[in-house]
């Protein structure tokens, strides 16, 4: 059930997290910033995301796994810092397209697209 698309960190991710909206800012004891708890938060929910895509590679088109693919290396390695791989290389290079494209795009941001294509694949899922 494996995917070529999919980054071989993307099948482990067993946080228990959820994203805050500021609904559970109840703990007033917190010696966290709002800005790191809510990044905190927004990382486990990522983990939680490329965890339950596994589940989703069916349903997924081969256009969703490239862009799921090049937010999880924005996320886990940054911008594209590879050479291109060679013309004959097409899975490769379409991997890497897409992952180029993303420019200086923020981790946090990427992880926001993330998850909300996951969210958009399985409409039911609840982290």
């Amino acid at each position: 059930m494996a995917s070529p698309f999919l980054p071989a960190g993307a099948t482990t991710g067993d946080s228990g997290g959820e994203l805050s909206s500021g609904d559970d800012s109840g703990d007033v004891e917190s010696l966290q910033s709002p800005e790191t708890e809510a990044s905190g938060s927004l990382t486990e929910l990522f983990e939680q995301a490329a965890a339950h895509l596994q589940g989703l590679i069916q349903v997924a088109s081969r256009e969703d796994l490239l862009y799921l693919y090049a937010r999880y290396k924005q996320v886990k390695v940054g911008n594209c810092n590879t050479p291109k791989p060679s013309f004959f290389d097409f899975e490769g290079k379409q991997k890497w397209e897409a992952w180029k494209a993303l420019g200086d795009s923020s981790p946090s941001q990427a992880m926001k697209e993330y998850i909300a294509v996951v969210k958009k694949l399985d409409p039911g899922w609840t982290p």
